[in-house]
């Protein structure tokens, strides 16, 4: 299994131990030659990196000059020259990101997290004290798993770097995989073990004298009362925003790429990216079903631009050749619908091993807001009306009436409302009352770093992988818009007409239609019109198909996948495990076969199952 990222960990062992624990983490998480493994270990303790070994090249742990402080690092940091100057100040001499962390460290102790723009996780042990200390970035972009029993201590950038320890216990978190099956992801730091958690999002974590501490230095802070400002001056800060995120992260000598799908948020960054590079220094990369509306949008943004183009066909048949490498990747946590950016990974990555995401574009930006949360409602019902509009767009696996059918009896009173409590914690985590801004909180401290990261994660096994807006002046401006501007992704559009108004008269597969009012939305529209009529007369053959989408794991599950699909859920130690009802199984599995979309309810099931097979069983 592969995987960049880092790992580490405190115990009472000898050497020779140690030495044989921090190999067996390192190849938990990277068993392809393609990858550096760096580490180093002692008495009771271990440090070490994996890496694709494009950037940040020197050697790992980086020690200072007295070799009390070593660091592992993996990430990137962006618009460190006042960093550098700070560190010049104080005599250190600092040029990559590695030596701008030590630097930053040996001056001014855990404090200096703040400072940090960046995609990164690190780990320091120092010396002097004996003390291991595990930070990531405000957003949580590189995860990295703990486990803390008994005088033992381990972290890894995957829960199976912790699971290679036989003294880890391995009791199976049921609330967890509650949340997953009705999610789609888990909620805080929940992993599918119960002694194994999440790094929360903007922490620095301490392990000194058999004692952990963690401590949040980041908090997204949305305003509870708005400013007057009109919509003009809120699309400037907004192209601005994005366009100096993009700039902060053009570095590197490296070919460049850009996974384009035929909405908003890739061809955002398209268009911003082509602008500062030049077209022909851009690389467009569009996997999906041969003439799905993704493919042929996306297709014709590129010819806007002028850049070079590359089409991969996603196969039906992709998750049988690297399913196992995807749910290990997620350790169990993405749902096998949802993990398909690695499919054609391996093609992308011989043209650029750098490629730009549009991730959490819609997130920050009003994706999931809906017209239900322009209300007040006592504490109950609002937590109602937000799960209620999860069921406005059909994203709840399992909703939480299916739950009596599906789990044991003895499994429900296991979780008793651990899910339910899970749930409002999160949303009113927000400390806010409107409920538009407490979704827009839920889902960039919830959604993102539980589901949609999964994406990057896999993308990360070949790729550096550069997200622009999780950039941090992005995210703090984002928490500055008033509702009314992201809901229906409001500000974005209006921006992106603004800026690209060519670009803006090419249809997204949401509606077929243009972004901006154009000739052509007219033209879409009277055709669209058409079809209906033809529908309805009988005559759907000759309309054609209202949508062409890029996946269809609803026919693949039936077909080419449907064998594996039988095998892993109908098996009887899938059946047995005290989970699920066993007639339920089968009667999801029975009913997809038969015509009905269960597509992802089967994605989750046999990511839980195969997760299972691999590291419980």
């Amino acid at each position: 299994m592969i995987m960049p990222g880092i790992y580490g960990f405190k115990k009472d062992i000898s050497t020779n131990e140690s030495q044989t624990l921090i190999e067996k983490m390192s190849v938990a998480l990277d068993w392809e030659d393609r990858f550096l493994r760096q580490f180093e270990s002692g008495q009771g303790w271990g440090l070490g990196r994996n890496s694709l070994g494009i950037l940040n090249q020197n050697h790992q742990p980086l020690w200072d000059k007295n070799k009390n402080v070593g660091l592992v690092f993996e990430g990137e940091l962006y618009d460190t020259t006042p960093l550098k100057n700070l560190l010049n100040q104080h005599n250190f001499e600092c040029e990559t990101d590695e030596e701008i962390l030590l630097g930053l460290y040996l001056l001014e102790g855990d404090s200096f997290s703040i400072k940090l723009n960046g995609a990164f996780s690190a780990a320091f042990f120092d010396n002097r004290n004996n003390t291991i200390i595990v930070m990531n970035d405000r957003l949580g972009l590189h995860p990295v798993y703990y486990a803390n029993f008994g005088s033992n201590f381990l972290f890894a950038s995957g829960v199976r770097g912790i699971l290679v320890d036989q003294t880890t216990p391995r009791r199976v978190n049921r609330v967890a995989i509650q949340e997953f099956l009705t999610f789609d992801h888990l909620l805080h730091q929940n992993t599918l073990l119960e002694d194994v958690n999440l790094l929360p999002q903007g922490s620095i974590l301490k392990y000194q004298n058999g004692k952990l501490t963690l401590k949040r230095y980041f908090h997204f802070q949305f305003l509870d009362i708005y400013p007057f400002c009109e919509p003009p001056s809120y699309q400037e800060r907004f192209l601005l925003e994005i366009k100096k995120a993009v700039q902060r992260q053009i570095g590197g000598s490296q070919a460049k790429g850009i996974m384009l799908s035929g909405g908003l948020d890739s061809r955002f960054l398209l268009a911003v990216l082509a602008d500062i590079l030049g077209p022909s220094n851009l690389h467009t990369f569009t996997w999906s079903i041969p003439g799905s509306d993704d493919a042929r949008y996306a297709k014709e943004a590129a010819g806007v631009v002028g850049t070079p183009h590359h089409f991969f066909e996603l196969k039906p048949d992709w998750l049988l050749k690297q399913g196992e490498k995807a749910v290990k990747l997620t350790d169990g946590m993405g749902n096998l619908v949802n993990l398909h950016a690695i499919a054609n990974l391996a093609d992308e990555t011989q043209i650029a091993q750098i490629i730009y995401k549009g991730f959490m574009g819609d997130a920050m930006f009003g994706f999931g807001l809906r017209p239900r949360f322009w209300a007040d409602y006592d504490r109950e019902t609002e937590i109602h009306e937000h799960l209620q509009a999860y069921r406005d767009y059909r994203v709840l696996t399992f909703d939480i009436p299916e739950h009596a059918g599906l789990f044991t009896e003895s499994f429900l009173r296991d979780v008793g409302d651990g899910l339910v409590e899970d749930y409002k914690q999160g949303v009113r985590s927000a400390g806010v009352r409107q409920m538009a801004t407490q979704r827009l909180f839920f889902d960039l401290t919830q959604r993102v770093p539980r589901m949609t990261i999964n994406g990057v994660l896999v993308a990360r096994d070949r790729a550096i992988i550069r997200l622009p807006f999780t950039d941090n002046d992005l995210v703090e401006f984002s928490m500055t818009v008033p509702p009314y501007l992201a809901f229906e992704r409001k500000l974005m559009i209006d921006s992106f007409i603004r800026a690209y108004p060519r670009l803006a008269r090419i249809p997204t597969p949401r509606d077929h239609l243009p972004l901006t009012h154009c000739a052509r939305e007219v033209m879409i529209r009277n055709g669209q019109f058409i079809k209906w009529h033809l529908r309805k007369a009988g005559f759907g053959w000759l309309a054609g198909p209202e949508h062409r989408p890029y996946k269809d794991y609803q026919t693949w599950f039936r077909t080419a996948l449907r064998e594996w699909v039988e095998q892993t859920l109908l098996s009887s130690i899938s059946l047995e495990r005290g989970y699920f009802k066993p007639e339920s199984i089968r009667q999801v599995v029975k009913d997809h076969m038969g015509g009905k979309n269960n597509a992802v309810k089967i994605g989750a099931l046999m990511a839980i199952e195969l997760w299972h097979k691999y590291y419980i069983d």
